[in-house]
């Protein structure tokens, strides 16, 4: 037996024929099984051996296995096609297939990597480690077939690995490539191809919303090969299960434009529904993508081809690209990076805390979840107590009416949210307006000194939070201290916001946040209320559930402001997660930060972020200098032609509003209102996705330069 041979069974499929030419390279002599020869295989490739055959066949493979030094199990029968339409071919070939080579390669004693699919883990959807459940549907439904029958394999080589075997599993996330398919045949991308090649609109399933990752099959070779090859009972990945993919999450619809664009295709897209695509039995997976941090801990692998510079190797392939210099640019937010886009990784945990939520029959009222999240949120922010309610403005109005502060006055930013000017409103305050810092777009203390010295009437300080920066909070707090005023911190952005290490201020009275869609922490809808003072936190309580008081004659009006236990059970789930996600904003924000300091100086001018801050990250805000024509609504413009949407926050500023203006003047926060914009950041960003905001940010400073 040569020293050196490799057995790949599917040796001719998209897969196998990759493989086989990689082991070549490596110095292995190659013997790929398959029903059928296939051109894809090198045919002058003197180390690679076609031997055509079944792996069903009880005599035919344990002779293979016998004479292999590895084994690669790659033979299955796939696509979403077949598994509805032969339904029990692809059970038989998959599992008594591989049962086949799983017992031979036992009986031989031959390690063996054996090829299972993110199909394993069924309807369960987000980002999926190897951990996962795996969660099917109705076993009616023949949709399953192929994923019922890759998990019963992994289950054999559970089994027999209790036995000897030696073995790996590895799980493909949406391998692509040039010899994939024929072009409208097989999968997504090939059946864009088919629709380009013929001049046909790209089909979108249920409007194509699905989310997917796409890993290039050179990257899934190499990770597979170093796998395989290297395969041991000391390796870190023997007996387990090894995602290989690339986390570069898109919608479906976002994937049709995306190779609209790399090929100039004029038919564009259209809707269909699964059940007319597909056929009966079709159910979609919403979103499906792979956690790869264990294969990057396991081999120090990380897939390095970008979805785009794949698709242009496959369009390539099939004569489908665009010259260069003719390539279209987007034209619609559908195509551009949002400036706002809420990430809710979407597990098992959270699915199976939620049916046991639903399931409780206990929904609302200051139910258990409730006050779970309220004892791990204060818990992560390093205080005692916390009040959970339905939004961040009735966070604002319940703490401001809890501190019971009379009649006065309120001094609040104009370069904040309407709801600050709400609360402030509906407590019975009277409003003043503060000018804000040009650098840091927050309360500024001097113009706050000029009103506090100008008026005596001030019961409360309001100062706001901006794009995850936080004012000059002790400055405030000794002004508000000598003027007699309470203090009220508006941190609406500013959850995971460290100021000298710290994640809340001892400072303020109360302490407000938001988990509105839109922010770090994206329940839908919720607030919190932190207060040093235990009698504010009681008031908020008692406030949020229709004024009630423990003794009911004693109650008074108040608000339906409760936290439903749903809400509660998504910021459990997210709170779980939140560490990586402000981790990796950070990372997000400093970058494109350093980016617009470099490349955008004198056009450009980010927010700054004070000394001993630590920003959440939640918005990126600049400042444009060197404004064309048309002003800050152009250069937002410029940069939706560029493919990302560059957005005005806040707009219109407070003193702006009919109700508001002929009050002071505000020339800072004027200024901001008519040259800041916020890039995107999100919780979850491909290089690529950056690399995309970078080049706008550029082109639209040098248009704005000339």
């Amino acid at each position: 037996m040569h020293k050196r041979n490799v057995l790949i069974t599917g040796g001719a499929g998209f897969l196998g024929a990759a493989l086989a030419a990689d082991c070549s390279r490596r110095g292995w002599d190659v013997t790929c099984l398959d029903v059928s020869p296939s051109e894809r295989l090198p045919c002058d490739d003197p180390r690679i051996r076609f031997v055509e055959g079944d792996v069903r066949d009880l005599d035919l493979i344990p002779r293979l296995v016998e004479n292999s030094n590895v084994v690669f199990h790659l033979a299955a029968v796939v696509g979403v096609d077949e598994y509805i339409r032969r339904p029990a071919d692809v059970l038989d070939v998959n599992i008594m297939g591989t049962r086949n080579v799983l017992m031979s390669c036992l009986r031989h004693d031959k390690p063996v990597l054996f090829s299972s699919t993110s199909e394993v883990y069924g309807r369960n959807s987000g980002e999926l480690c190897e951990t996962s459940n795996k969660v099917f549907g109705r076993l009616t439904n023949t949709r399953w077939a192929y994923a019922i029958s890759k998990a019963a394999c992994e289950e054999y080589a559970h089994s027999l690995g209790n036995e000897g075997l030696v073995y790996t599993i590895v799980r493909y996330f949406n391998v692509y490539g040039p010899l994939m398919d024929a072009p409208g045949c097989g999968r997504v991308i090939s059946k864009f191809l088919g629709c380009i090649r013929d001049g046909q609109p790209l089909s979108l399933v249920d409007g194509g919303r699905a989310v997917r990752s796409f890993c290039y099959v050179d990257d899934a070779i190499e990770a597979t090969a170093r796998i395989g090859l290297s395969l041991t009972p000391e390796a870190s990945y023997f007996r387990r299960a090894v995602n290989i993919g690339r986390s570069e999450p898109i919608t479906m619809r976002n994937l049709a434009l995306l190779m609209i664009r790399l090929t100039g295709h004029q038919a564009g897209t259209v809707d269909v529904s699964g059940t007319s695509f597909f056929g009966t039995g079709f159910e979609e997976i919403d979103h499906r993508v792979p956690d790869v941090t264990f294969l990057r801990q396991s081999i120090g692998f990380q897939a390095t081809t970008s979805l785009e510079d794949g698709l242009r190797k496959t369009l390539a392939h099939w004569g489908l690209l665009a010259p260069a210099g003719s390539l279209p640019l987007p034209s619609t937010l559908e195509d551009a990076i949002p400036s706002i886009l809420p990430q809710v990784e979407v597990g098992n945990e959270l699915q199976q805390l939620l049916t046991l939520v639903l399931g409780s029959g206990r929904l609302s009222n200051d139910g258990p979840v409730v006050r779970r999240f309220e004892r791990e949120v204060a818990g992560w922010l390093g205080t005692e107590d916390a009040v959970a309610v339905s939004s961040g403005a009735m966070a604002l109005e319940l703490a401001t009416l809890a501190m019971g502060l009379g009649r006065g006055a309120a001094i609040l930013p104009s370069f904040t949210f309407l709801s600050t000017l709400a609360a402030i409103k509906h407590s019975g305050l009277e409003p003043v307006f503060c000018d804000v810092d040009p650098d840091t777009f927050t309360l500024d203390p001097a113009d706050l000194t000029r009103i506090l010295a100008s008026r005596s009437d001030v019961r409360l300080i309001v100062p706001v939070n901006v794009y995850g920066v936080p004012p000059d909070l002790e400055a405030i707090a000794g002004m508000a201290a000598k003027a007699g005023a309470t203090l009220m911190y508006d941190n609406a952005h500013g959850f995971g916001t460290e100021v000298g290490g710290a994640l809340c201020s001892v400072g303020p009275v109360a302490t407000t946040f938001s988990f509105h869609a839109t922010k770090i922490l994206p329940i839908g809808e919720g607030g919190l209320v932190l207060s040093p003072d235990p009698a504010v936190l009681a008031e908020v309580r008692r406030l949020r559930n229709h004024g009630l008081a423990a003794n009911p004659l004693e109650s008074t009006p108040g608000y339906n402001a409760k936290m439903t236990e749903v809400h509660a059970a998504i910021g459990l789930h997210l709170l779980q997660l939140f560490p990586s996600v402000l981790q990796r904003r950070r990372e997000y924000f400093w970058r494109l930060n350093g980016f617009l300091l470099r490349e955008c100086a004198g056009t450009f001018l980010p927010q700054r972020v004070p000394a001993a801050v630590l920003p959440n990250g939640l918005n990126l805000g600049l400042a444009c200098a060197n404004l064309p024509v048309g002003g800050i609504n152009e250069v937002s413009r410029r940069f939706l032609a560029e493919g990302v949407e560059a957005r005005r926050y806040f707009h219109p500023v407070l003193h702006h509003l009919r109700a508001f203006q002929g009050g002071r003047n505000l020339p800072v926060t004027d200024r901001l209102s008519s040259s800041v914009l916020v890039l995107p950041v999100h919780s979850r960003m491909q290089s690529a996705t950056i690399e995309r905001v970078e080049r706008a940010a550029r082109q639209v400073a040098d248009s704005c330069r000339r």
